[in-house]
């Protein structure tokens, strides 16, 4: 299982999913006091300047108007006015939201990885009980190229016949088939299960099923990590629902303004032009009015989110309860299968052994021997189907139980 950590691009990404997180709940810690610093640079050329007329008596000329020119033509502002959020409810929030989503794409990971070492036990025991079957095949094979040479004899002897013949080779060749399917299928599992370690290579297995004859009883299952998941979404819908609120309670802010400008009537910063500085600071009250429809229904809808989100919790617990004892029951079940399969291959194994000798010895027909053999081989490999379920299962809970 460590070794797909080293290849797999899915726990690459895992890790990257977990980083992405923990950024989002470092830029909502940033984003609490939402600084923010606008500056701006502007120069203007003002062409065709302000006119205004005023009465000529100003000027001792009764009964006139004077032409006046205003303003500078150059102008040029630099402005920069710090700001940030002295209160701010909703931003505040975000924070808590940050630290709950990083806790739920932890989960959601454990949850991803699990999954995937499901899949690779899954495959891992399909090549085990492949192997432990190809064997038993091989075994086979040669116990019913034995029946061949016998009836063969018989057959060039003169006292077997060609029917019987052909029955017995019909059965070496049918095992023959059998092997050679089982090897193609072995084949498609491991390219399978290298694709787990992204093709850079094709593990070699070498764990025989015989090892899981003697296993003891496994500790109860008690993985809670759906019930985790789903306890943490509602969590988020819930914080999601206070945010909607807090957004339409009043903000205080901190504002400042700092701008210098200089104007000329000869050209932009001109050596005898003149500067001018102002500035304020000051506090801003802001606030959003739930005026809109959608703004409305935003906040209905999160609390329609919430209730579906807390029936899910609520069910995932009896659910996860419901799967853990499954596990168990399952393993219990193979263990309790492979008792009975024992036996039945047992049975059928000196159901066998005395036929042969009543075939070898002509009082027994052909067909009787073939039915004991392939019961014999269907006995074995349900033992070995089953001794690779016990593995199976086995590991099926250890995972459970380390996530």
């Amino acid at each position: 299982m460590d070794i797909a950590k080293q290849y797999n691009h899915t726990f690459e990404n895992i890790e990257i999913q977990k980083k992405l997180s923990d950024l989002s709940q470092k830029t909502a810690l940033g984003n609490a006091l939402n600084p923010r610093i606008p500056a701006s640079v502007q120069t203007l050329n003002n062409l065709q300047q302000q006119v205004i007329f005023l009465p000529g008596e100003v000027f001792g000329q009764p009964g006139t108007l004077k032409k006046i020119t205003t303003g500078q033509q150059y102008s040029s502002v630099f402005n920069i006015q710090p700001q940030f959020d002295v209160l701010n409810l909703a931003n505040f929030s975000q924070v808590k939201s940050a630290k709950i989503n990083k806790e739920l794409t932890a989960v959601k990971s454990k949850i991803e990885e699990r999954q995937l070492y499901d899949q690779i036990n899954a495959i891992y025991f399909n090549i085990i009980s492949f192997h432990g079957q190809t064997e038993i095949l091989k075994q086979n094979i040669a116990i019913a190229d034995s029946i061949v040479q016998i009836t063969q004899n018989r057959f060039n002897e003169g006292v077997g016949r060609k029917q019987d013949l052909n029955e017995a080779q019909v059965n070496l060749i049918t095992l023959h088939d059998q092997l050679e399917q089982l090897h193609f299928n072995t084949r498609i599992q491991e390219e399978s299960l290298a694709l787990f370690f992204e093709n850079s290579f094709i593990p070699v297995l070498t764990e025989n099923v015989g090892v899981f004859e003697n296993t003891a009883h496994s500790s109860p299952v008690n993985n809670m990590l759906e019930v985790q998941d789903a306890r943490l979404q509602l969590s988020m819908a819930e914080q999601e629902l206070r945010i909607a609120r807090l957004q339409h309670l009043p903000s205080l802010s901190f504002v400042s303004s700092f701008s210098w400008q200089n104007l000329s009537n000869t050209g932009f910063f001109h050596s005898a032009s003149s500067w001018i500085d102002y500035s304020y600071v000051g506090l801003k009250l802001s606030m959003d009015l739930p005026t809109t429809v959608s703004k409305l229904s935003a906040i209905r809808n999160k609390q329609f989110q919430r209730s579906l989100l807390k029936n899910t919790y609520e069910h995932s617990i009896r659910e996860a309860e419901t799967k853990n004892g499954q596990l168990s029951l399952d393993y219990e079940k193979a263990l309790s299968q492979l008792l009975n399969l024992k036996k039945i291959a047992q049975l059928k194994e000196d159901t066998y052994l005395k036929n042969f000798q009543q075939y070898e010895e002509n009082i027994l027909s052909l067909d009787r021997l073939l039915i004991a053999h392939n019961d014999l081989l269907n006995a074995r490999l349900n033992v070995v189907t089953a001794l690779a379920a016990i593995g199976f299962n086995k590991s099926r809970i250890d995972i459970n139980n380390k996530y």
